[in-house]
């Protein structure tokens, strides 16, 4: 720092301390200068940025009320969308209840229709079994005998519709 300052007898030459001391302070005022300028432009920035303050509230103040109609809809949403499930599950168990209790119903149909299937089929068998024993037991007429028709005239019935008369 004291480079340039030469040295007397008594001490430092003066005309070189005036010089060094003008230089520092020269060279301090540069920086004064450049603080300064620097705080003009900060101040300047500020003000820009004091000016901006309503203008970013506004947009602070829009952007929080869409975030709460946002949150208000998708808690809305949400609800809706619990209920139409709640609804679902609910239908569904009352379709899956329909459908059980139809499933019982045709069973003991069926159920019924086989019995009485079967109830038939015996009642069939019993009937042919009946038939066959008759079939079986009916005694075939010989040829030696002739069999001869007997003619009902009008006459006969004629006379036993008189007798009905008669008798009523």
């Amino acid at each position: 720092m004291f480079k340039n300052i030469g040295k007397t007898l008594f001490g430092f030459k003066p005309k070189d301390v005036i010089n060094e001391m003008q230089r520092l302070d020269t060279q301090y005022q540069t920086k004064i200068d450049a603080l300064q300028a620097e705080i003009a432009l900060a101040k300047e920035e500020l003000k820009k940025t004091e000016d901006r303050i309503p203008e970013l509230q506004k947009q602070l103040e829009y952007h929080q009320n869409l975030e709460r109609q946002i949150a208000e809809v998708m808690v809305s949403a949400q609800i809706s969308a619990q209920r139409i499930e709640d609804q679902a599950r609910e239908k569904a168990k009352t379709m899956l209840q329909n459908t059980e209790d139809e499933l019982r119903r045709k069973n003991q149909e069926l159920e019924f229709l086989r019995v009485k299937v079967n109830r038939f089929k015996e009642e069939f068998r019993e009937t042919l079994d009946k038939y066959k024993y008759s079939l079986d037991n009916v005694k075939e007429p010989s040829d030696d005998l002739n069999f001869a028709p007997t003619l009902i005239t009008n006459e006969k019935a004629t006379s036993k519709s008189r007798i009905h008369e008669i008798t009523s």
